[in-house]
């Protein structure tokens, strides 16, 4: 079965295909077609664990966002966190140069409870700062994605309830079951980046949102190559790493496949130096307004 995203854009109306083995989660629903990731009692393999309180108050402009978002995590969802905050924090300090885009569509990968892509919405309408009306971008689909069926089910709540009637949630892993080639004008990820045994990465319940393998790079270095292929020309791609996955490396590896690099923010979190790395493809009307290295 091949499922059919369809939005109605300013320039007209297109359809994103997402193959048969990705699962469609309906906003004003927030209910999957399928679950998968249960164990045989239906309970999931997160059982204990202890939501971790943020070293760091969220942005003050998403504090409300974060807290809906937490709020509906429970215990299978990660919840927002310092990672998340400043992630939102870059798209927060990046927000003009993100509306210069004006962009059609956006992605979220590995969107979990939600508080990315709500948030990078309200960037984009401006709710994040002071500006004037005809510097907001009133229109802009987004699609998000995770593998865990509880967060994207989660997500899609958070989003329809937000009022973002433009975005849909699909259960799935990375970008390999969307048909999305050269579509992306706004990509963005927190993956799985803590270094841990192979072992933790099975499955899909809480633990994939933060088991990241060898040096915390084996998800990411699965979704790097991908990324010139979906971005417009011109879009931007934002990764949350930490220094045990090598930022450097991650930035030279990006431009072997074409694109600018640059750290967007760096900051030690607790016990995490966290870094925000901003990725932008040649080319577009405003790569030169948006780009930053």
């Amino acid at each position: 079965m091949t499922c059919l995203i369809s939005f109605i854009k300013p320039r007209g109306q297109y359809k994103l295909a997402v193959d048969r083995d990705y699962s469609c989660y309906l906003p004003h629903t927030a209910t999957p077609m399928e679950d998968g990731c249960m164990g045989q009692d239906g309970d999931s393999s997160s059982d204990g664990f202890e939501d971790p309180e943020p070293v760091c108050p969220p942005p003050i402009w998403a504090a409300h966002l974060i807290a809906d978002a937490r709020s509906r995590a429970g215990s299978e969802v990660y919840p927002p966190s310092d990672d998340t905050f400043l992630l939102l924090e870059a798209l927060a300090a990046d927000a003009r140069h993100l509306r210069a885009l004006r962009p059609s569509l956006c992605l979220e990968v590995g969107c979990g409870s939600g508080a990315v892509s709500a948030g990078l919405l309200e960037v984009l309408r401006g709710e994040s700062e002071v500006v004037d009306a005809g510097d907001k971008i009133p229109f802009s689909a987004l699609l998000a994605i995770d593998k865990n069926p509880t967060a994207a089910a989660r997500s899609a709540a958070l989003l329809w309830d937000r009022g973002s009637v433009f975005a849909d949630v699909v259960r799935g892993s990375l970008l390999s079951g969307l048909r999305i080639t050269g579509l992306v004008d706004v990509l963005v990820c927190n993956p799985p980046y803590v270094p841990t045994d192979a072992g933790e990465m099975l499955g899909c319940g809480i633990e994939v949102s933060w088991a990241g393998g060898s040096r915390g790079r084996e998800v990411i270095d699965v979704l790097l190559p991908q990324v010139s292929k979906v971005l417009v020309p011109g879009g931007l791609f934002y990764l949350v790493c930490m220094a045990e996955n090598e930022p450097d490396d991650i930035m030279d590896v990006m431009r072997s496949f074409g694109l600018h690099a640059s750290v967007a923010k760096r900051e030690q979190r607790g016990i995490e130096d966290l870094s925000i790395l901003r990725f932008q493809r040649p080319g577009g009307p405003c790569e030169a307004m948006v780009r930053v290295s």
